[in-house]
């Protein structure tokens, strides 16, 4: 049953391949229509592809940045330290 469908497909495909090459449709096939659709758009297709480019690259360079761990900010007065430096050396002595 396999060996059908494979079969079945490929001729589809063979047929619809031969369809675009040959028949005709306003004097040209459906191929040249597809061709000069493409040639037209071509260079639209290029400026969306490079801007496309564009937001890859700074995508992965934001990602692959290594951001440093945000270090805690000190708050702590002069007075603050100077008490806390006392606590230590009292419990480090005791």
């Amino acid at each position: 049953m396999g060996i059908l469908r494979v079969i079945l497909w490929t001729g589809l495909c063979v047929g619809l391949g031969i369809f675009l090459g040959t028949y005709e449709i306003h004097g040209r096939t459906p191929w040249q229509t597809v061709q000069g659709a493409w040639k037209q758009q071509g260079p639209r297709l290029e400026k969306v592809k490079d801007g496309a480019e564009d937001l890859v690259d700074g995508v992965k360079k934001r990602v692959s940045q290594e951001t440093a761990p945000a270090q805690p900010k000190e708050r702590h007065s002069k007075e603050d330290r100077e008490a806390i430096d006392q606590l230590i050396s009292k419990r480090s002595k005791g």
